[in-house]
């Protein structure tokens, strides 16, 4: 897989937000939204640093960094702040996050950029709006962060989760949110590529209880193929544990890509350095994007990743997009007695067993953040966008 282009884009001047016709490129229009960034220093020579992500880019005036959407200007850097692209009411569970607050609806919102450039995105519309061509009727949503959690209230969410595009790149905004999102009782989630800082996760981390990490790639040279490397995101996944969120993390298992048994072996041993319990998904590649042509990962393949990866110590692996016969794979196990505790069906919590986040049958404890949304045998099923 090669490596994809970098556009430097300019940011001009801001203008007052869009009116209906204003055809300037989607770039003049973010920036018309963004404030001035709290995730930077200096270099020696008195040049910006932004360390929102972990390419830690030096950005000239006038230009914006790698994840296209933070820019200088008058040397100030600004970041992406008051709109969404997309919000949407889904389950938690779409997330692919399995151990917190299953059953819970959670409004989702998304941005513009991204600090990677994956060729099989499933959301590139949003992540690389500002490398595609074709993109340029994507309009931003203004809103205000009290705005958005009123909406997650009225919704009948009690979990906020930012995903789509890469939230970190965004901190400064979704920290506004997260904040608000907390005064109205809300659980939070961010979902990122942990391509990410120690400062950028410190400072999210007072207000968000939940990092859900997508751990790409088995090694250097195929990370390279996406635009990053994977040394900051085993970090990443280490230092948010130690900061003390709640982490889970994916691998979409794409074919020719990162399907290596020997690969994701060495990836399940890296989660296990970190810690046993996190929870790992391997979901099913799905043809998109710039790999519409690559064939579905075969399931039987999928299910002898899961067995290795238990084999290898970890304690609660599961298998997403996984459809047919093989759905029981996105069921919580017991580590203990291998009772089924939380049986799951396309992303949607459909009974939980567990009884004070413990097994009902032998007491183990359930390392997770178990909300009350769910009741034992009570399906809830996910509410589509209001």
């Amino acid at each position: 897989m090669a490596d994809l282009p970098r556009k430097t884009l300019p940011i001009l001047a801001p203008r007052a937000v869009r009116n209906v016709g204003d055809a300037r490129p989607l770039a003049e229009r973010l920036a018309d939204f963004a404030q001035p960034a709290a995730l930077f220093d200096r270099t020696e020579h008195g040049h910006i640093r932004c360390s929102a992500c972990a390419h830690r880019c030096v950005i000239q005036e006038g230009r914006a960094g790698a994840c296209t959407v933070r820019f200088v200007r008058g040397d100030a850097l600004y970041a992406p702040h008051g709109y969404v692209a997309r919000r949407y009411v889904r389950t938690v569970e779409i997330n692919t996050l399995y151990h917190f607050h299953p059953g819970a609806r959670s409004l989702i919102v998304g941005m513009y950029g991204c600090d990677l450039r994956c060729p099989y995105c499933h959301n590139w519309r949003l992540s690389q709006a500002l490398r595609e061509d074709n993109v340029e009727d994507e309009e931003p949503l203004p809103c205000t962060p009290d705005e958005l959690a009123q909406h997650a209230v009225d919704s009948g969410c009690t979990v906020m989760a930012a995903a789509y595009n890469e939230p970190m790149i965004s901190a400064e905004w979704i920290r506004a949110v997260f904040s608000a999102a907390k005064s109205k009782g809300l659980a939070t989630a961010i979902i990122s590529d942990a391509n990410t800082t120690r400062e950028a996760l410190a400072y999210v981390r007072p207000v968000c209880d939940a990092y859900r990490v997508d751990l790409k790639a088995t090694d250097n040279e195929r990370y390279k193929a996406l635009g990053g490397r994977i040394a900051p995101v085993i970090d990443a996944i280490a230092l948010a544990r130690e900061l003390g969120f709640w982490v889970e993390v994916v691998t979409m298992v794409v074919p020719g890509f990162n399907d290596d048994l020997q690969g994701l072996r060495g990836l399940a041993d890296a989660i296990k350095r970190v810690d046993p319990e996190i929870p790992w998904h391997l979901n099913a590649f799905v043809p998109r994007y710039k790999l519409d042509r690559v064939p579905r990962m075969e399931m039987a393949s999928l299910a002898s990743a899961v067995g290795m990866a238990y084999a290898r110590g970890l304690r609660f692996v599961y298998a997403s997009n996984a459809p047919g016969g093989y759905s029981e794979m996105s069921h919580t196990r017991c580590p203990g007695c291998h009772a089924t505790l939380i049986e799951r069906n396309d992303y949607v919590t459909t009974a939980n067993h567990l009884r004070d986040g413990a097994c009902p049958h032998c007491n183990t404890v359930v390392p997770g953040v178990w909300g009350s949304e769910l009741v034992d045998g009570l399906r809830i099923d996910g509410a589509e966008a209001p």
